[in-house]
């Protein structure tokens, strides 16, 4: 959302990777043979790249409202914010109370979990020059002299990983609480989340860890069923009213038909605004219901727009 929202956190982030590479470089190409390597400088300007990023997050996510005042919205238009198009869609008689606090309790869960993530990223790198710098070269060996070394320096930031991964299952579990009642008013609740495992890397002798399946939310809306997955920058939502097959696409903040489609279909577009968020959503009619899909461009609150988009062409079809 901060890249969204701050110019000046992308200037940070962009500038910042020119301005190191510059120093590096600049400093590599001045160091001249047998003299010590440059590692303060180095670690200076990576350590002020670090904190600029985390700083700016943090009184991002400290200055975020989780429930704000929804701003009314012009005729013939579609809310510009997640929390304008969450109430847009909430159902009829829906306990508001009971979605106000699962925002704020996600909210309070966001801060919670950014301040170890934010030593995690300071005490790595930290560790990290520390040891490479010479300031502290001391090597715990837990398995004996001829076992694994982990560089003392890097311990710190490696305990935290360790607490952090210890807390995920109460953290996921608190998490989808939350969730669950902060899209009670959309009839939604969480029915499946990506699975942890461990698979051998191909290759080698080693296992490494793997996130596999998306999150899905479903229920009734309506008097229909609706399913949302959400994986790795894809959403997929689908309304489960049977219909003629035909394909939609959005560009240019417009959607339209991509090829023959039913007459009740081109109806309902003429009551689709011009919005940006319409970029590279893909929507289909069958037997299984409407479907929108974002293949790894989903942003933040778009899947709303894309559930928006979809019960408007089912209403249609049903005569609504």
């Amino acid at each position: 959302m901060i890249w969204k929202q701050s110019l000046l956190y992308r200037l940070w982030v962009v500038g910042g990777l020119v301005a190191i590479v510059f120093v590096v470089v600049r400093v590599g190409i001045s160091t001249k043979p047998g003299d010590e390597p440059p590692y303060l400088v180095f670690g200076a300007a990576v350590g002020i790249y670090l904190m600029g990023i985390l700083l700016m997050q943090g009184i991002a996510l400290l200055r975020t409202n989780p429930t704000p005042e929804v701003e009314a919205t012009p005729a013939g238009e579609l809310p510009q914010t997640p929390q304008g198009m969450q109430a847009a869609l909430t159902l009829p008689g829906a306990d508001g109370a009971r979605a106000r606090s699962g925002a704020k309790r996600a909210h309070k869960q966001s801060i919670g979990l950014f301040i170890p993530t934010a030593l995690i990223a300071i005490l790595l790198p930290l560790g990290g020059y520390l040891y490479i710098s010479g300031t502290v070269t001391g090597v715990w060996q837990p398995f004996g002299e001829t076992g694994i070394g982990i560089p003392i320096a890097a311990l710190p930031g490696l305990a935290m990983v360790l607490v952090m991964a210890l807390m995920l299952p109460f953290n996921m579990r608190r998490a989808r609480e939350a969730t669950d009642d902060y899209n009670s008013g959309l009839g939604l609740h969480i029915s499946a989340t990506p699975k942890s495992i461990l698979l051998p890397r191909i290759g080698t002798d080693g296992i490494g860890h793997h996130v596999v399946g998306p999150t899905v939310m479903e229920g009734e809306r309506y008097g229909r069923h609706v399913v949302m997955e959400a994986y790795s920058g894809s959403t997929a939502v689908l309304v489960q009213a049977p219909t003629e097959p035909f394909r939609l696409t959005g560009s240019g903040g417009r959607v339209t038909a991509d090829g023959p489609v039913p007459g009740w279909v081109s109806q309902a577009l003429t009551r689709v605004p011009s919005d940006s968020r319409w970029h590279k959503v893909t929507i289909e009619g069958g037997p299984a219901g409407i479907r929108a899909d974002r293949k790894g461009s989903a942003l933040d609150s778009d899947w709303l727009v894309d559930l928006w988009l979809a019960e408007v062409l089912a209403d249609a079809k049903s005569g609504g």
